[in-house]
């Protein structure tokens, strides 16, 4: 029993290692990450700025005529809806997928009034410059609070409205209580690939860890080898 945990033991550390050993140092804007299609830039000029915001633009080969736009959560960017844009696509949509302004690829601008009203209208900018008129909204996560403001805003432009496991359906102080900036800004400083893979393991794969998962913490995990 004993060796039994002793390998158990030396395994589980070899496989923190080997997983950490994977993180790379990224940018800030991930220029050294490839997505899985084609990334492309709308230049905003809000909040007396100028900012440049990431999108994909997932064509079908066979087009049904419908477009579904994809808008990602807290914790990751564009890149991991990767596996569901190309089911949709070989079902006949078009897909839509931005990185908000502050995550993925898009500018990281020092100070920013980050609200929902000012995403929804960054997305709608997207949305304007391919000439699309009417969508499915499909928001994951914080995406999902993101995905009803923008029904709500544009309602005309909304065809369909699909929230997959949202948040803010819920008081969600009682779940994450209030901090200030500085106090999550000291709180990220202290990040590391163990503790980004801990939170998701909790949060997104009930408690069951895949090693395809490594790459969304490594994601995470690559920004804080940056200075």
């Amino acid at each position: 029993m004993k060796y039994f945990k002793y390998v158990l033991l030396v395994t589980a550390v070899l496989y923190s290692i080997l997983s950490f050993s994977q993180v790379k140092n990224l940018d800030v804007d991930l220029t050294n990450y490839k997505y899985p299609f084609d990334v492309k830039f709308i230049v905003l000029k809000v909040q007396q700025q100028q900012l440049k915001m990431a999108y994909m633009d997932v064509q079908s080969a066979n087009p049904n005529g419908k477009t579904i736009v994809l808008l990602h959560g807290k914790n990751f960017n564009g890149a991991y809806w990767r596996q569901t844009a190309k089911e949709l696509s070989n079902s006949g949509f078009r897909v839509v997928i931005p990185d908000q302004i502050g995550f993925g690829k898009s500018s990281k601008p020092e100070s920013f009034q980050y609200t929902f009203q000012q995403l929804a209208e960054n997305t709608k900018k997207i949305l304007d410059t391919l000439g699309i008129q009417s969508a499915t909204i499909l928001g994951h996560s914080m995406g999902g609070m993101l995905a009803t403001r923008f029904a709500l805003m544009y309602p005309n432009i909304t065809e369909k409205l699909v929230l997959e496991n949202p948040i803010g359906l819920e008081d969600w102080k009682l779940v994450v209580p209030y901090q200030s900036v500085d106090d999550w800004y000291k709180r990220e400083l202290g990040q590391s690939y163990e503790k980004i893979k801990s939170y998701q393991l909790k949060s997104y794969y009930d408690g069951k860890w895949k090693p395809e998962y490594d790459e969304w913490a490594n994601l995470l995990a690559g920004w804080t080898l940056n200075k």
